[in-house]
């Protein structure tokens, strides 16, 4: 059944690739010094939300992000966790620069306005920077302060000065918290995407698992400004993630904001559907080493 399953998921995965790269050499001029317009991050959320239909995952999304633009933070288990989220907001992401010479994915990354930074040659404020620089345009991003990927059943130590940009410009955080799970409803094995395992390799054991679902926590934003420092600011944004994956009690937190989005608690499962020059939502399902994802 895995065999079959793969030989489903990959040449449709493929396409879609291939499909990828056709799109961003016509909506090139939609990208801006490297900010792209709406019109081209909704074409992105669609092609990212192809990402995890073609293959088989299912998406539970369990509260409300934040509608004006704010520094997402989220913890990091797979390379999954780009289209996990990005193919449920319009988001960016903040990479390291390595990424940007990959095959194929860095080429669509650098062109999808992907923030890349080398590591130990940015200061803090050079980040938060760039990264103020596309909040201020309208476009919120995404960074994993843990700076490596995990199992799926802890959160690690975020590295503060990824929050930078919340505490000098007074921006909302909106903390976000990803789960693979299996059908036991258990952290699933085969999504993190750690040790020696290669890209390949761990898109090889994805495409052939039977069900993968993934549990997206949008959970209530803290508002940067009321923290005096961005440690602070950073252990808040930690608890919340890790509550949300262990299921560890959450202290109340005096910080959260309601800057644009709501905290609820229900779920729901989408398919967006690509249509000229708009995007419809369906009422359906979508059928550690040092991350190459983050700083």
């Amino acid at each position: 059944m895995e065999t079959l399953r793969r030989l489903h998921r990959l040449p449709r995965l493929a396409l879609h690739l291939l499909l990828g790269v056709l799109l961003a050499l016509l909506y090139l001029r939609h990208v801006q010094d490297g900010i792209p317009d709406q019109r081209f991050r909704r074409l992105r959320r669609w092609w990212l939300h192809g990402v995890c239909r073609h293959l088989g995952l299912e998406v539970r999304v369990h509260g409300t992000a934040l509608a004006t633009p704010a520094l997402w933070v989220a913890n990091h288990v797979s390379w999954l966790d780009i289209p996990v989220v990005g193919g449920q907001a319009e988001v960016g992401f903040l990479s390291k620069a390595e990424v940007r010479h990959w095959p194929v994915i860095g080429w669509l990354a650098a062109h999808a306005g992907t923030l890349f930074i080398q590591r130990g040659r940015h200061t803090a404020r050079h980040v938060a920077g760039l990264i103020a620089r596309h909040l201020r345009a309208g476009h919120s991003v995404l960074v994993f302060p843990e700076a490596r990927t995990t199992r799926g059943d802890e959160v690690r130590r975020f590295y503060p000065r990824l929050f930078a940009p919340a505490v000098e410009y007074g921006l909302p955080v909106q903390p976000v918290a990803i789960r693979y799970l299996d059908r036991h409803g258990r952290p699933d094995p085969a999504v993190p995407f750690v040790g020696e395992q290669s890209f390949l390799g761990n898109l090889w054991r994805v495409a052939g698992r039977p069900r993968l679902r993934v549990e997206l926590h949008f959970l209530p934003p803290l508002a940067g400004d009321a923290f005096g420092e961005r440690r602070a600011l950073a252990e808040a944004a930690e608890r919340a993630i890790r509550a949300a994956v262990t299921g560890a009690p959450q202290p109340a937190s005096s910080a959260a904001g309601d800057s644009g989005g709501s905290a609820t608690h229900g779920q729901r499962n989408t398919r967006w559907a690509w249509r000229p020059l708009r995007m419809v939502t369906l009422r359906s399902k979508c059928s550690p080493k040092p991350s190459a994802m983050t700083v």
